[in-house]
């Protein structure tokens, strides 16, 4: 598996859980997790290892203006380094659940926890605490959209 082909397969894992990300519902964000959990730990032959923060999770919520309005969003965020040399590309796949802020969004402010030097099962257990996360998970409010990205940076 390939950096580039990392997309298609995250869509397909998705797809085949049953998650549709043009409509999401409360129940979406907790299978994306599961699947993403089981996503991260498939090996990419073209990104450096894990122990060199070739290949990493990122979980990150808060509310902001990215899109032109404010609103809350939690995302989990693969990032991959290419093997090779120090100037290799940066690349990351995210998905990102986007919800009308709300005071108790507001409440949370924003947050990030990434997974370099912990074990996934570890990782994927303290981002789900993370208060975002948490609220999330809680199935309070059905997201308004699921964003999948695979982007260099």
């Amino acid at each position: 598996m390939l950096i580039r082909q990392t997309k298609v397969l995250l869509e397909s894992m998705l797809t085949d859980a049953g998650v549709n990300p043009s409509v999401v519902t409360t129940a979406d964000v907790r299978t994306l997790v599961e699947v993403f959990r089981r996503f991260a730990a498939i090996s990419i032959d073209d990104a450096a290892p894990p122990e060199e923060d070739g290949d990493g999770v990122l979980a990150q919520f808060g509310t902001f203006d990215f899109r032109g309005q404010r609103e809350f969003s939690a995302d989990l965020t693969r990032q991959f380094i290419e093997a090779g040399d120090e100037y290799a590309p940066m690349w990351q796949l995210s998905c990102t659940f986007h919800w009308t802020r709300s005071a108790a969004t507001e409440g949370f402010a924003s947050g990030h926890l990434w997974s370099f030097g912990t074990p996934l099962d570890e990782f994927f257990a303290e981002a789900a605490a993370l208060p975002g996360w948490a609220w999330a998970l809680a199935g309070v409010q059905a997201p308004r959209d699921l964003e999948i990205t695979l982007r260099e940076v």
